[in-house]
């Protein structure tokens, strides 16, 4: 079984789970291979190596963008009927469901969800003589607050941010920061069947002119600031987007700040982007129903309630979700609540995502117009992504 481990906990986890399994299942001996690193794309790699030179893992955990690849090329094992069954029944909700899904054919179980709600700082709100339990709603609210919260210095650049945004570092992060803006316009990213790039659309400018505001009409962030859970937790931002996992990494390095989650404010909805990540089988693996088995083990309700206590996960099963632990934790509620939108799930969507990063980040340096960002950055991505048509293509009713 080859895992990519980033936090202590899941290497705790996966020690206590190879013991656990081993003991319920005598005949059977469980070896988990760590990656030794943290990087995402490293791992990847890793991973395509693994089944270009034939040895793939039995049992494996992958994004998913990573995994629709894979089984577009015929190398990873369907689920079998008890693993689809239970998908089908104790998904969080009706994204997870379909998250580890491609072409019709589940694929594996759905661990970890990563998708956004915004962190704020009420003590911040107080001194600028805003509600602390009226976090902004919209994105006219967001902006007015935000300006208010903001900090300058005498030439009227920002020294503390009233709203920060992501503008730079992993480029897929990046992109998948702004898609956030994009799907709560009332846009898209890429066409359902991944084969095009649909954001040079009025949400896509809406999207851009939100940073726009931010960075240059307002100055309320500025690509000069450190922003993000640094930032904040350093009191030199006032609210951010991030993932669920920061709630545990800011009572853990900054005990004492006064921290408010809140759903993403709505243009014309509230729709955080979201990526997920699934247990898979290697389609040419000599143990398939060992590993489904342990796959199994590993999400069962006492097992996985375990893993997602360890490693602060969101729940991706509505019984786990249901847990006294979620259900009285009014982050977490948020998050659970807060509705999702795949950035990807498609071949070549991580490459799509990082040519996209790299032109939002251009447009926060100033160095592009949202025209040009979203005429190239849609040029290069279909051309990325111009294998996906015809794949789509050949998949067409009565196609030769």
């Amino acid at each position: 079984m080859f895992l990519l481990l980033i936090s202590t906990g899941q290497v705790e986890f996966y020690d206590w789970a190879e013991r656990a399994f081993e003991a319920e299942n005598p005949d059977l001996d469980v070896i988990v291979e760590q990656f030794p690193g943290s990087s995402l794309k490293d791992f990847e790699i890793k991973l395509r190596l693994r089944f270009s030179s034939g040895q793939a893992p039995d049992l494996f955990h992958v994004n998913t963008n990573v995994a629709a690849e894979l089984a577009s090329l015929g190398l990873l094992a369907p689920a079998p009927p008890s693993v689809v069954d239970r998908v089908r029944r104790n998904s969080l909700n009706g994204f997870v469901e379909g998250a580890g899904r491609f072409d019709g054919t589940d694929y594996g179980i759905v661990s970890d969800g990563v998708w956004t709600a915004l962190y704020y700082n009420k003590a911040m709100f107080r001194e600028a003589g805003l509600d602390p339990e009226r976090p902004p709603r919209t994105w006219d609210e967001l902006i007015e607050m935000a300006d208010r919260l903001t900090v300058r210095d005498a030439s009227g650049a920002p020294t503390r941010a009233g709203l920060s945004l992501r503008k730079s570092g992993f480029k897929a992060g990046t992109a998948e920061k702004w898609m956030t803006f994009l799907f709560s316009a009332g846009g898209t990213a890429f066409s359902d069947d991944g084969s095009r790039a649909t954001f040079d659309s009025p949400a896509g400018r809406a999207a851009l002119g939100l940073y726009h505001t931010v960075l240059f009409d307002r100055r309320i962030d500025s690509v000069e600031l450190e922003g993000d859970q640094q930032g904040f937790g350093q009191e030199r931002v006032a609210m951010f987007i991030r993932e669920p996992h920061v709630m545990g990494w800011l009572r853990d390095n900054y005990p004492d700040l006064e921290v408010g989650v809140a759903p993403i404010p709505r243009r014309d909805t509230s729709l955080s982007a979201a990526g997920t990540y699934m247990f898979a089988v290697s389609g040419d693996s000599p143990h398939p129903d060992p590993a489904w088995r342990f796959a199994e083990f590993l999400t069962s309700d006492s097992s996985y309630a375990r893993y997602a206590s360890a490693g602060g996960v969101l729940p991706m099963t509505a019984s786990v979700a249901s847990l006294p632990a979620y259900q009285g934790d009014p982050g977490m509620q948020v998050f659970l609540r807060q509705a999702a939108r795949s950035t990807g799930g498609f071949p070549r969507a991580n490459r799509a995502a990082d040519i996209l990063g790299a032109y939002i980040e251009r447009f926060c340096y100033g160095h592009l117009t949202a025209d040009q960002v979203l005429e190239r950055a849609t040029r290069d991505i279909d051309a990325v992504l111009a294998p996906n048509r015809r794949s789509a293509a050949a998949l067409a009713p009565g196609a030769p």
